[in-house]
């Protein structure tokens, strides 16, 4: 009795033990009675990829990493993928390493490179390109790495930023600078225009003061003196002129008289040029003929402020 219960507890662990080999040989995908296909790849880096991760094909199992090694030199790394005999691979086929979920390991899927011309695969020699066993890998980065390259990239956006603050800083300067500058031109520009008016203004008074005197003086009394003056002298030469003219006068006598004449015109011209007398100083001093004007206006009001107010000027007292 004891013994049929140690056979069947033996048989139960030979089942037990040969169920466990079978489930463990078929998980792997060992293909019972029919070899694995052998291929390999060359990539720059295996990433996390380890032996026994499976290898997919459009998302189904087809195989297993069997082996990965560094080549020699440090080149590149080859990867030896079994692979299921009856599957056939595109003409352009590639193997991405990648995770294989989220949280889980990673796997080597093969994919066509026209899928992703973006991914720089592993460049084989020309003499490689013809062994069909021998594919171009790519590994992606892994997260630790995309953090750095992050990290790196934030770092150098803020190092651009901070430039970029900086040199807007400096352009702002530069032009607070030169609208300063502007300002100060403006402010010269406006200064001489403003003189430039002063001075307009001030000799467009000084030609109206001008006018103004030239006016006086044509309108005075004197030039009426003036003019009788040269008057006269013009009758006394036509009376000259007569008398040369007249046969019956005497030539000598006529003569003498027009030298007279002569010397006296002569002479009232050179005391004019010469700014005696009135007449002279009329003609020669504008700052006479101005006060001349100056007293007879004077005299003009004080004659009217007489009729005005005659007892300003005039009391009478007969006590």
């Amino acid at each position: 009795m004891n013994r049929q219960r140690e056979l069947l507890v033996g048989a139960v662990i030979i089942i037990a033990v040969v169920v466990t080999v079978v489930g463990t040989l078929w998980l792997q995908g060992t293909n019972f009675g029919r070899l694995p296909v052998v291929v390999e790849v060359l990539l720059e880096s295996a990433g996390q990829l380890s032996e026994g991760n499976v290898v997919t094909y459009r998302g189904v199992r087809i195989g297993r990493v069997d082996g990965i090694t560094v080549e020699p030199g440090g080149g590149a790394v080859r990867v030896t993928m079994h692979l299921e005999p009856d599957v056939t691979l595109p003409v352009d086929a590639a193997v991405v390493l990648g995770p294989e979920s989220l949280f889980g390991g990673w796997q080597a899927e093969i994919v066509s490179r026209a899928s992703f011309e973006r991914f720089p695969f592993f460049d084989l020699a020309s003499d490689a390109q013809s062994t069909p066993r021998l594919l171009a890998g790519y590994a992606l980065p892994e997260i630790s790495r995309l953090t750095a390259s992050a990290e790196q990239i934030s770092q150098n956006l803020a190092d651009n930023l901070s430039n970029a603050i900086a040199n807007i800083e400096a352009i702002t300067q530069e032009v607070h600078t030169l609208v300063r500058e502007q300002s100060v031109v403006a402010t010269r520009i406006t200064a001489s225009t403003d003189s430039a008016l002063a001075e307009v203004e001030l000799a467009a008074r000084t030609a109206r003061r001008s006018f103004e005197e030239i006016e006086s003086v044509v309108t005075d009394a004197q030039l009426d003196s003036i003019l009788s003056n040269l008057s006269v002298a013009s009758v006394g030469l036509r009376t000259v002129a007569n008398e040369l003219s007249d046969p019956d006068g005497g030539l000598s006598a006529t003569l003498g008289r027009a030298d007279s004449a002569f010397i006296r015109v002569d002479r009232i011209a050179a005391g004019l040029e010469a700014g005696e007398g009135s007449l002279g100083r009329l003609l020669t001093d504008t700052a006479f003929a101005l006060r001349a004007e100056n007293v007879l206006m004077q005299l003009d009001l004080l004659l009217q402020d007489v009729r005005e107010n005659p007892r300003r000027y005039v009391r009478l007292s007969i006590f």
